[in-house]
């Protein structure tokens, strides 16, 4: 792909590299790292930590968020080099394309709808009444239950297991091992022990979501959970039953929403963070890793910590909390000051 190409495609400005012969309008091959590159590839930098390579790199081309006079190559300058990057890489690597048809070995009940031009690989089992549209691809070892629907281009990689009654939208990437629509967790406490409360709610995925591997969308109590389209969920993630999210969410690995929690569009999740049942997040908060939301939040912004609160809050606490060890040395000190000065006083 030529670099004038690329950069109509992108919609990026194209400069060109700082010493020229000639034609300098190269056939670009590939994308790698600005350390490594090679000609004949690609590279970018969206933080200034990789700034030292601008001016070595071996890359045809550097993807910048302004231009570089350091940067010997050409360069493509768009205001989102971390997102122009992306969209290179899927030029160089678009995704798998299957053969459409169905496996011997794979279960399909005779009521399943399966569009001419899906994929079901070997012992993938699809029940009765669900429906897969155009160039759907289901790996081995998937389970389909009843009344799924799932709309086309969606991908469910291996093992994942999807149960009744869960819609699906269109470009969907499921990752290997994931279940969509196993019962959330409901029980009523009593004498007698803890009565379990049936699930009817179902799943609803929306369009251009990514879900990844061995994560767990729970299905709701009486209400659907809603994953909102293009939100996006790192590795052994979960949702509980009835919670939704809003538009092109972010969930890090090991993140959680409990019952009945909300997202709103754009809100990004750290690893390892949970949030309590019924809360609300506005949109595009930001919460950092490790920390428990356990109360509404209702402004855009940073939170942090435990309870999470507004990061500047949260670094104001630690900061007082390591200077804590410094004021007690000094506080002993001071103490053994004041009981030699007593000691001395009451000497005859």
């Amino acid at each position: 792909m030529l670099l004038s190409e690329l950069a109509k495609y992108l919609g990026a400005e194209l400069i060109p590299p700082r010493e020229t012969d000639g034609a300098w309008d190269l056939d670009v091959r590939g994308v790698e790292p600005i350390a490594t590159a090679r000609p004949g590839s690609v590279t970018f930098i969206a933080s200034e930590d990789f700034a030292q390579f601008l001016g070595t790199t071996a890359a045809s081309a550097v993807i910048v968020g302004k231009p570089r006079p350091e940067v010997r190559g050409a360069q493509l300058v768009h205001k989102n080099p971390y997102w122009a990057f992306a969209r290179t890489a899927q030029v160089f690597y678009p995704p798998k394309k299957e053969l459409p048809g169905r496996a011997p070995t794979a279960h399909i009940d005779p009521a399943a709808e399966i569009d001419a031009t899906a994929t079901v690989y070997p012992f993938a089992y699809i029940s009765a009444g669900a429906k897969l549209g155009p160039r759907v691809v289901v790996y081995p070892g998937v389970f389909i239950g009843e009344r799924v629907v799932i709309a086309e281009d969606t991908v469910v990689k291996a093992n994942a297991v999807i149960e009744a009654d869960v819609q699906i939208g269109k470009r969907v990437l499921i990752h290997a091992g994931t279940v969509i629509g196993a019962d959330g967790f409901g029980f009523a406490p009593g004498a007698e022990g803890h009565a379990k409360i049936p699930q009817i709610g179902g799943v609803i995925v929306n369009d251009d979501v990514e879900i990844g591997a061995l994560s767990t969308v729970d299905r709701g109590a009486l209400e659907h959970t809603v994953v909102g389209r293009g939100t996006k969920m790192d590795d052994h993630t979960h949702l509980a039953h009835g919670t939704s999210t809003g538009e092109h969410c972010i969930m890090c690995a090991y993140a959680a929403l409990a019952g009945s929690a909300h997202l709103g569009n754009w809100v990004v999740i750290g690893g390892h963070t949970g949030v309590t049942n019924k809360v609300r997040l506005a949109d595009r908060v930001q919460v950092g890793a490790c920390s428990g939301v356990t109360k509404d939040l209702d402004e855009e912004g940073v939170y942090i910590g435990f309870p999470a609160q507004p990061a500047g809050e949260w670094r104001r606490q630690i900061a007082r909390a390591r200077r804590f060890t410094s004021l007690e040395d000094r506080i002993k000190a001071l103490e053994a000051t004041i009981a030699a000065l007593t000691k001395a006083n009451e000497a005859p």
